[in-house]
């Protein structure tokens, strides 16, 4: 049995608590959440065993898992530098940048505490604990950044994860973040951006986003995520993002003139381009 520590108790936090219970029951639990509804939750599902303060639940911990936003993720890590931590505690995160957590996590590697960058590529625009589920991790993309972690200590934290069948994926934290960027971060961009400009264009149309149809609704579900969580990430990935915008605006004005110009082929080549790549994903 050995003592788990999950900092951040939303979405994928309680998820992942939900595939290491189901790994071993036995395993102690402790969540630490600002919000105590979420908390709760968990205490009550007897998914986590008690809440503690982070710093107290830190000391305690063989594995502990930081899940809260990327800023969050980042001030934890700077207050465990100063924490009297277990000799062998594996610390862990799940945050979607992972170039600044590992700058971050510096401050522990040159201490000798064994870190691992980690992002789960998994998600909804749903949010809580409630919403989290073991399904949700199943079979997913899981980004792996090297730190300072033993092989024991890796092999340990896929052995708490085993329920979920984890597709394990190493990668380095710069290429994680211009690839996020493109797969993630600026979809997020194009969909909050979407919702805002429909909303101004459709001000004066009593109608308006009442009639809102699948289309609409599936190409903006995104946007109705936690703004706190990617107000974080477009502070922490800001480079990437950036490039990624800017590659975007040039494929979409590549469109516009092509629609502007009633370019028929430019516009079907574009459009059958688009469905062929998209329709690849679900194979």
């Amino acid at each position: 049995m050995i003592t788990v520590l999950i900092s951040g108790l939303g979405l994928i936090g309680s998820s992942i608590a939900r595939v290491i219970h189901r790994q071993n029951p036995a395993n102690e639990m402790i969540g630490v959440d600002p919000d105590d509804d979420s908390s709760q939750f968990m205490l009550q599902q007897h998914i986590i065993n008690r809440i503690d303060t982070f710093n107290h639940a830190a000391q305690k911990a063989d594995v502990i898992i930081l899940a809260g936003p990327v800023s969050v993720i980042i001030s934890q890590i700077k207050e465990l530098a100063n924490i009297k931590l277990k000799p062998n505690v594996l610390i862990t995160d799940t945050g979607s940048t992972k170039a600044s957590v590992m700058k971050a996590a510096q401050s522990l590697i040159k201490k000798g505490v064994g870190f691992l960058g980690g992002h789960p590529m998994a998600g909804s625009h749903l949010t809580g604990s409630r919403s989290g589920s073991l399904k949700l991790l199943t079979h997913s993309t899981y980004f792996l950044v090297n730190g300072s972690q033993t092989q024991r200590q890796l092999d340990q934290f896929k052995a708490l994860m085993k329920p979920a069948k984890i597709n394990w994926t190493l990668i380095g934290a710069k290429d994680h973040d211009q690839l996020v960027s493109e797969l993630s971060h600026v979809p997020h961009v194009v969909a909050t951006t979407l919702v805002n400009a429909a909303v101004a264009q459709l001000q004066d149309n009593p109608t308006g986003l009442s009639a809102a149809a699948g289309g609409f609704k599936d190409t903006t579900r995104i946007a109705a995520a936690d703004p706190t969580m990617w107000t974080a990430i477009m502070l922490n990935n800001a480079d990437a993002i950036d490039e990624g915008i800017e590659a975007f605006k040039t494929q979409l004005t590549k469109l516009q003139t092509a629609i502007h110009n009633q370019d028929e082929q430019t516009i079907l080549r574009t459009f059958q381009q688009a469905q062929a790549i998209r329709e690849s994903l679900d194979k």
